[in-house]
Parts: structure tokens; C-alpha cells; sequence
């Protein structure tokens, strides 16, 4: 989508919000989630604290937009019961409602189901959400000095989150639609709206200055972690801070490198992203965050409000139950009977990312497997044993121990037939509603069905630790190799990966696999669809940025039929189970339309009210 000047000034008209006028106090909490030019005169609400507090926290609890709407986890669930990995070769959804067809390369089905439209009831309504955070943040940092009864740590904070906010809205709008007008001021009735497109690069590095700006204010403010003493009890644990604003600066500049972005792989780019990246980790360490033990990994996504990975994290605050229309996307009906529930069905392409656990390797692809089988590591007939262990805590995968469940019923008898407690038996007069690949996902909702656990406590990482020596690995390997570093740094790619990899006890990336950047930048890809799986990145941030989309989506999508063998354990199916792979339904397969699925259109009905448009080509 790289045609988008001068397309703005209809979605921009969105953000000036007229309200009705308030003339008492009582009016303050509906009036500061819309525009200080309505009600309260611009003094009142931004000469004291607390109303300005209350006005710039709409952007997080605002009842008209919200910020959260960009969140991973609430932002796939939906009602459509579309998620955006169910777009990518990872996984299928059971219901297909608009999945599928935005899967195969309907754009309008897609545009339609990310919330594009200027509807504010929609809980997903990227684009308008993002406008209207963005002009808070704008009219937040343009009034700062206005402010009279704050603490100079108050006010830097404030500023801090301003600049953050802005930054954030810009680089998921980015995420999504390419290149847009950056909005660095509060536009007003008399300003120019039709305004040009920056580069991708111009518009990154806009994106990285503010997270900059924002981190330096946060330093000022003495907030480089919201809670100094670890305890992970600060009442605004759920806001960014100082170390969060210096990760996602090294996140942007991640994207700037990449060849979406850098179609001439600048080198300068990739280094700059690995000091960005470094320089984020070395104080995300010194400010006490680590990563989490084997054993507490899910910590970060149930079960815990909070985790000391978690550099920014959103929380349920309280337990979800399995009913819940923001899981409906997630959990499936065989764990609800309800029949709105959906599920994200891992793909037999996305478990073949899991390596063997004692020797490390590969299992991408035929060969990669009968290499394995010979050395003794896997077989086809026991696929999930000797595993990494992240499948087990990501996939739900036949005989798996499941609670409230036992061994999990994922698979046939011989006759075709579906045993007692099966999960992949569909709902009388349903067309859809389970598995076709055999797998349920397990990552993001852990226990929640009504047998397991009909209440569990969620919460979404939008960025941790983990992603930060991952990000950093990636730049580092393109700029100097997997054994290189950046200046001043004391870890390589290499030893990156491998933290990453040995504190859930996987080895070290095998040696054949590092031989060049090349061949290690392989293995980070594969690193971060596992450590990273269902969190944010892989539709956009692991195969659109690396213009890997265009070959996934042309490949095939499987599944892994199991069939329970009436006679028991045998040497050829030690389980007791036969093991097959199976090409998905077409109607479930993946597609690669044109290059502009690279990123969302736009609206039509929106495209032909701009002054100056022209339509992008590849739609």
C-alpha cells in the first residue's frame, strides 16, 4: 500500500470530536474521553493534575477509544472470530466466518474485520482508536506547560506516556497500513488535513525519535520500570516506561532494517537496530527484569498478573471466564459447548517449528526429519515426544494431559468413528466448530474451559524480555554475524538465541545451523515463531516485514491425523496411535493474492472521498 497521499482528511475529521456543552463538573469524565473544546475551558482541564490525568488516561480507559484496541490479545478477540495468525501459515480458525476469505486475499473482508470502519462501538477499531489516542497525546504534550499543581516527576511522566502514546499509534497503524502522515501537532478546523506520505524510513524514524523522547522523559522522571522494587504491584503497572519506550525503539528500528522497509539492506540500518536493541536489553537487565524459569514460562500469559519478563503487559486484572466474547476467538467449543466459540487450530507447518529437545534440531521440512530420525531424535510415529518443551505449553496435541480432560481426545477410531470425550466431534447440526488440523492452541488461555478452569486470570506481554534478545539477535547476525555484536555489547546473536533458548531447556542452536548469517538468520526466524508464537508479530513482524509472505502463502497447509490402532502399541506404532500427515480442505488453505496483502487497504468508501487519491494498484 505505498499510494497513500493525500487520503487523510475524511479519516482525520474522525478525531475532532464535538461535544454537547457541559457547564458543571459532573460532566468531566464523558467530556474528557472526547475533546478539551466543548465543555470545560482548555485551563480548567489542563492548569490541574488531576484533570489532566483524567483527560490524557482515556487513551487506557477511555469509554469512546482506547488504546487497548491495539493490544495483541484484545485485538484478536473480535467477533469475527478472526485472528491474525489464523491469516499466516500457524494456524486455521475452526468457524471460517471472515477468516478465510481475508486468508485467500479478499482485502475488503480484512479491512472489515480489523475494525477499519469509524464505528466507536467496535472493539477493534484500529484506525479510529489510534487517531483519536494520537490527538490526546498531541493535545497532552502541547499543554504540558499549562500545567500548575504537579510535581516535576508528575509532569515528566505525563510527557513521557504523551510521546509514548503517539509513537505507539503510529507504529501499529504502520504495522498494518505501511507509511502514514505522522501527526505531530493537534489539528484544527483550519489546518491542511490532505497531508503527504513520508517513507517507510521517515516514518520509522519519527516512530523511534518519539520512543526516544520518551524514554529520556521517563529517565527524568526516575520511571524506568514502574516498579523500582520488583514487587509488580505499582497502580500503573499496566503503563509504559522508560525501559519499555527503549525496547520499542529497538523494535521500530527492527522493521526499518528489515527488507520490507529496506529493500537495498542498508547495512547502517541493521546496526543501528542492534544498538537500539542492545542498549534497551542492557537496561532492561539493569533495571532487574529477567527472564522466567521453565517452569513459570505460561506465567506470562495466565494464571499471574504480572511476571518480571514483562516489560509492558496488559492484564485481565481479574479472572475471564471461558464464555467470555473476548476468548471466543481462542477457546473451543469442545471446551465451552458454546456455539459462538471459535479456536485457533495450530497447523502441522507451525509444530514442525518445535526442535527435538536433547540434540536440538531442525524438523522444518522432509529432509530436516529424516535427519533427525537418524540420529536417533524423532519419530514420526511418537511425534511428540523428545520435543522442545514450548509445544507442549503452546499446542494441545492428541493424548496431551489436559485439565478437567485427561489425555486429551484427538483422534479417530480405526472405522473413522470418534471415541467417548472426543474434542473434535462437531456440534449436532454444525458445519464447523473444531479442529481440522488435530491441534487446539493452548499458549494464550491455558486451563479456561468448563471443565479445566472456568475462570482464569489473562494477560497479554506486548513486549517482554525474551522478544528484546531476540530482536537484538536478528540485527546483530545481519550486521555482523551470528559470533558478531554490537560496539560495547557482551552478547553475540548467537548467545542471544541461545539465553532465550536454554532457560527452557533447549540446547545451544546447533552448530551446522550457525555456520553463516544466511543459515543462523534461519534458525532466529524459527526461534521467534516458537518463543513468540500467538503474541503480536508473526503476521506482519516474522513474515511480512522479511517479504517471507509471498512463499508461505503459496505453500500447503497440513494437519496431523491421528488414528488409535485397535490393536494396541506395536513397533510401527509404538503409541498405539497412527500418525498422518493430511493436506487441509481448500477451503482452509492459504493464499497469496498480490503484493498488497502486504498491508490492509483501505475502505473504499473512504478512498473516493479524498481529493487527491490514487487507488494502489495491487488492489
Amino acid at each position: 500500500m505505498k499510494t497513500f497521499d493525500n487520503i487523510f482528511a475524511k479519516i482525520l475529521s474522525g478525531i475532532m470530536v464535538t461535544a454537547a456543552l457541559c457547564m458543571s463538573t459532573s460532566c468531566l469524565n464523558e467530556y474528557l474521553d472526547k475533546a478539551p473544546d466543548a465543555g470545560l475551558t482548555e485551563e480548567e482541564v489542563f492548569s490541574k493534575y488531576d484533570n489532566f490525568q483524567d483527560y490524557f488516561y482515556a487513551v487506557y480507559y477511555g469509554a469512546n477509544f482506547t488504546i487497548k484496541a491495539l493490544y495483541p490479545f484484545w485485538f484478536d478477540g473480535n467477533n469475527q472470530k478472526l485472528t491474525l495468525y489464523a491469516l499466516t501459515d500457524m494456524c486455521d480458525m475452526s468457524r471460517l466466518q471472515r477468516t478465510q476469505p481475508a486468508k485467500q486475499g479478499d482485502g475488503s473482508q480484512l479491512t472489515w474485520a480489523v475494525g477499519y470502519n469509524n464505528d466507536s462501538s467496535s472493539e477493534a477499531a484500529k484506525v479510529t482508536y489510534s487517531w483519536k489516542c494520537i490527538r490526546v497525546a498531541n493535545k497532552a504534550i502541547e499543554n504540558i506547560d499549562m500545567l500548575q499543581d504537579a510535581t516535576e516527576r508528575e509532569k515528566e511522566d505525563l510527557l513521557a506516556q504523551a510521546y509514548f502514546v503517539r509513537a505507539f499509534c503510529h507504529f501499529e497503524l504502520f504495522r498494518f497500513y505501511g507509511s502514514l502522515p505522522y501527526i505531530d501537532k493537534v489539528l484544527g478546523a483550519d489546518d491542511e488535513w490532505d497531508l503527504p506520505r513520508p517513507s517507510d524510513h521517515d516514518m520509522l524514524m519519527r516512530i523511534a525519535e518519539d520512543f526516544q523522547t520518551a524514554a529520556d522523559h521517563f529517565r527524568n522522571a526516575g520511571i524506568m520500570r514502574r516498579d523500582p522494587s520488583g514487587n509488580l504491584s505499582s497502580a500503573d503497572q499496566d503503563k509504559p516506561a522508560g525501559v519499555t519506550a527503549l525496547a520499542m525503539k529497538g523494535r521500530a528500528l527492527l522493521y526499518d532494517a528489515s527488507p520490507l522497509s529496506n529493500p537495498q539492506n542498508e547495512t547502517a540500518r541493521w546496526e543501528a537496530a542492534a544498538e537500539a536493541c542492545w542498549t534497551a536489553l542492557q537496561e532492561a537487565l539493569d533495571n532487574g527484569y529477567a527472564l522466567l524459569p521453565q517452569a513459570n514460562w505460561t506465567d506470562n500469559f495466565y494464571g499471574t498478573k504480572y511476571t518480571n519478563e514483562q516489560l509492558w503487559a496488559y492484564t485481565s486484572g481479574s479472572t475471564t471466564n471461558y464464555k467470555n466474547t473476548k476468548v471466543q476467538a481462542y477457546v473451543a467449543y469442545c471446551f465451552t459447548n458454546d456455539s459462538f466459540s471459535s479456536a485457533q487450530c495450530p497447523t502441522q507447518n507451525f509444530v514442525d517449528k518445535f526442535e527435538t529437545l536433547t540434540g536440538g534440531y531442525a524438523l522444518n521440512t522432509d529432509e530436516d526429519r529424516e535427519i533427525a530420525e537418524a540420529a536417533g531424535e524423532y519419530n514420526e510415529q511418537d511425534p511428540y515426544s523428545n520435543r522442545d518443551p514450548r509445544l507442549a505449553m503452546t499446542v494441545i496435541y492428541n493424548q496431551q494431559q489436559i485439565q478437567g480432560y485427561g489425555n486429551a481426545c484427538l483422534y479417530l477410531e480405526e472405522d473413522g468413528s470418534y471415541p467417548s470425550g472426543s474434542l473434535l466431534q462437531k456440534k449436532e447440526g454444525s458445519s464447523d466448530g473444531v479442529s481440522e488440523t488435530f491441534y487446539y492452541e493452548h499458549k494464550r488461555t491455558g486451563p479456561l474451559s468448563n471443565k479445566g478452569n472456568q475462570n482464569v486470570l489473562l494477560t497479554d506481554p506486548i513486549i517482554r524480555l525474551a522478544e528484546l534478545y531476540l530482536n537484538y539477535a536478528e540485527a546483530a547476525n545481519e550486521a555482523y554475524g551470528p559470533n558478531g555484536s554490537a560496539p560495547g555489547a557482551s552478547l553475540s546473536a548467537l548467545q542471544a538465541v541461545n539465553t532465550v533458548r536454554n532457560r527452557v531447556g533447549m540446547p545451544d542452536v546447533r552448530t551446522e545451523y550457525t555456520a553463516d548469517t544466511e543459515t543462523f538468520r534461519d534458525r532466529i526466524k524459527n526461534e521467534r515463531t516458537v518463543e513468540l508464537a500467538f503474541e503480536g508479530h508473526h503476521y506482519y513482524c516474522d513474515i511480512r516485514r522479511w517479504k517471507d509472505a509471498p512463499e508461505i502463502g503459496r505453500s500447503r497447509l497440513y494437519g496431523m491425523r491421528a488414528t488409535r490402532m485397535a490393536a494396541g502399541p506395536s513397533a510401527q506404532y509404538p503409541t498405539g496411535f497412527r500418525y498422518e500427515r493430511i493436506e487441509l480442505p481448500s477451503n482452509r488453505q492459504i493464499g497469496w493474492k498480490n503484493d498488497g496483502m502486504y498491508y490492509i487497504q483501505f475502505q473504499n468508501s473512504d478512498l473516493i472521498k479524498m481529493k487527491n487519491y490514487t487507488p494502489n494498484q495491487s488492489w
